[in-house]
C-alpha cells in the first residue's frame, strides 16, 4: 500500500462509551449538581455522585479539557447521602440533589455562589461578607407555580432532565398536597374525552396561594367548544384560563381575581406575571432586602424589573418616593392595580424594558433595587448606573454566573461588593437565589 493510500485512509475515532470502567473519586459538586473527580488529569463529571465518594463509571461523552461519566456501581459512599424519597427522582428534571442531606445543600450552594463571584467577576472574597445560605425549616411542598407537560395517556409530568420526555408522578413533593390533587383532577378530565380533544394543549400551569385557593392556565386552547369541562375542577381552584393565539389570557371559568399577602400587603397576580415561587422563603429575601437599604423618608429609591410591585410597596413605606419599571404588560397593570388596593401613593410605575426606559425617570435615585430574569441586567442599565451613582445598590439573582458577571462590572466601575445573602428558594434543586449589598467607593461608602 502506498503512503498516499496510507494517507487518504480515514481516521476512525474510538466511540466514548466502548471505554472500559474506571474508578474515580468525587471531590466536590458541580453547579448543575454533577459530582467532580479527575481521571488522568481531565476533569470528569458523573451525575449521582456525591463528594467523598467513589465509583465506578463509564465515560460516556469526551471533550477536550473535560469528561462525562455515567455511574455504574459504588466503591465507596458518603454518610451525607440519604435516600431520595420521591419516587421518580433521577429521571424527573425537577430536582438534583434529593440524594444528598438538606444541610450540606445549603453549604453547596454558598460554595457556588462565591465560586461565580471569584472566577467570573473576579471579586475579592475576603473583602465581601458571603453569609451562611438561608434555608428552610422544612423544605418540601413549598412551590406555589407549577408548569406540567402532557404527556402520553394525557398524564401530567415535568420534562425528563435533558430530554422533552415527560415524566408523570403520583405524588410531587415540591407541591403542597391540593395542588397534586388538582393534577389529577386535571388528567381525569382529559383523560375522559376523545383522544383528539384539545390537541394543541401540551401544558398546563398551576398557581396557588397562601389560602389554598388556586389558578389553572392551559397553555393553548384555540377551540372553546368543550371548554365547560374545566368548569368541573373542584377543590378551591378560582379560575380557569387560557392563553390565545395572540399569546393573552382568556378567562374560562370562575372569578376573575387572583391574590397572595407578601409583608402584610395583598396583591393580584394576573395569570401570565410572574410571583416567586416559595412563599416562605420570598419573605425572607425580601426583609434582608429592606434591612440592608438605608431608606429614610428624603430617599428616593428605583425598583427595576419590579414584577407586580412586590418589593416596591414594601420600600415605599420608608422612602420618600419609589419608581418601578417592569417590561411585562400584565405585571405593570397589577403593579398600579396593587398600589392602588393598598393605599399607597408615593410609588410610580413604568411599563417597557428597563434598558429603554429608566431615563425617562425624573429623579435620580439614592438606592436602586433590581431583580432581573436569568440573563442579568442589560449592559445599558449598569453603565446607567454607573453614570448616576446611586448611594447603594441592590440586586436580586437567580443565577450566579450572570449575577456574578454584572457586579464584575459595577465594581469596576467603582462600587464594592459589602454583603452576599444567599436563599435557598428551590430546595433540593441547584438553582439558588442571592442578594447582594453594593456600596458606592467613590461616594464615600464601603470604605
Amino acid at each position: 500500500m502506498s503512503k498516499n493510500s496510507m494517507d487518504t485512509k480515514p481516521m476512525v475515532k474510538k466511540s466514548a462509551d466502548t471505554h472500559r470502567p474506571i474508578t474515580i473519586e468525587c471531590l466536590r459538586l458541580s453547579s448543575d449538581g454533577s459530582g467532580v473527580g479527575y481521571h488522568e488529569g481531565k476533569a470528569t463529571f458523573v451525575s449521582g455522585l456525591l463528594p467523598g465518594e467513589t465509583g465506578q463509571i463509564r465515560i460516556v461523552e469526551e471533550k477536550k479539557n473535560w469528561q462525562r461519566g455515567q455511574l455504574l456501581s459504588f466503591c465507596k459512599t458518603s454518610a451525607e447521602r440519604m435516600e431520595p424519597p420521591c419516587s421518580v427522582f433521577g429521571r424527573c428534571g425537577g430536582c438534583q440533589l434529593q440524594h444528598l442531606n438538606y444541610a450540606q445543600t445549603l453549604l453547596w450552594k454558598k460554595r457556588w455562589v462565591e465560586d461565580a463571584l471569584t472566577r467570573i467577576g473576579k471579586i475579592p472574597l475576603e473583602k465581601v461578607t458571603v453569609h451562611p445560605t438561608l434555608g428552610m425549616d422544612e423544605p418540601w411542598r413549598y412551590r406555589n407555580k407549577a408548569r406540567l407537560h402532557r404527556g402520553e395517556g394525557n398524564t401530567l409530568g415535568y420534562y425528563q432532565e435533558k430530554s422533552k420526555a415527560t415524566v408523570p408522578f403520583t405524588d410531587c413533593l415540591l407541591l403542597s398536597e391540593s395542588m397534586n390533587r388538582w393534577v389529577r383532577e386535571a388528567e381525569t378530565l382529559l383523560g375522559q374525552q376523545d383522544k383528539s380533544f384539545f390537541p394543541d394543549l401540551n401544558a398546563l400551569t398551576f398557581r396557588e396561594n397562601s389560602r389554598g385557593e388556586g389558578m389553572l392556565i392551559l397553555d393553548s386552547l384555540k377551540d372553546a367548544q368543550g371548554a365547560e369541562i374545566w368548569a368541573e375542577m373542584g377543590g378551591r381552584i378560582r379560575s380557569v384560563w387560557s392563553i390565545n393565539s395572540s399569546g393573552e389570557p382568556e378567562q374560562i371559568v370562575g372569578q376573575r381575581e387572583f391574590t397572595e399577602d407578601v409583608l402584610g400587603a395583598e396583591f393580584k397576580i394576573s395569570p401570565l406575571a410572574f410571583l416567586q415561587v416559595n412563599s416562605v422563603q420570598t419573605r425572607k429575601l425580601y426583609n434582608r432586602v429592606l434591612d440592608w437599604a438605608e431608606l429614610s423618608a428624603e430617599k428616593v429609591v428605583w425598583d427595576l424589573y419590579c414584577g407586580i410591585g412586590t418589593i416596591t410597596l414594601a420600600l415605599a413605606a420608608k422612602a420618600k418616593k419609589v419608581w418601578g419599571i417592569e417590561e411585562n404588560p400584565y405585571a405593570v397593570e397589577d403593579a398600579r392595580e396593587n398600589a392602588k388596593r393598598n393605599r399607597v401613593n408615593n410609588v410610580e410605575f413604568m411599563a417597557g424594558k428597563v434598558e429603554d426606559t429608566f431615563q425617562q425617570i425624573s429623579d435620580c435615585p439614592h438606592i436602586v433595587v433590581l431583580d432581573p430574569p436569568r440573563a442579568g441586567a442589560h449592559r445599558k442599565v449598569l453603565e446607567g448606573l454607573l453614570e448616576l451613582k446611586p448611594e447603594q445598590i441592590i440586586y436580586v439573582s437567580c443565577d450566579p454566573g450572570t449575577l456574578a458577571r454584572d457586579l464584575g462590572i459595577l465594581q469596576n466601575g467603582g462600587y464594592q461588593v459589602a454583603e452576599v445573602q444567599p436563599v435557598d428558594m428551590f430546595p433540593w434543586t441547584v438553582s439558588v437565589e442571592t442578594v447582594c449589598l453594593l456600596s458606592s467607593k467613590i461616594n464615600g461608602f464601603g470604605q
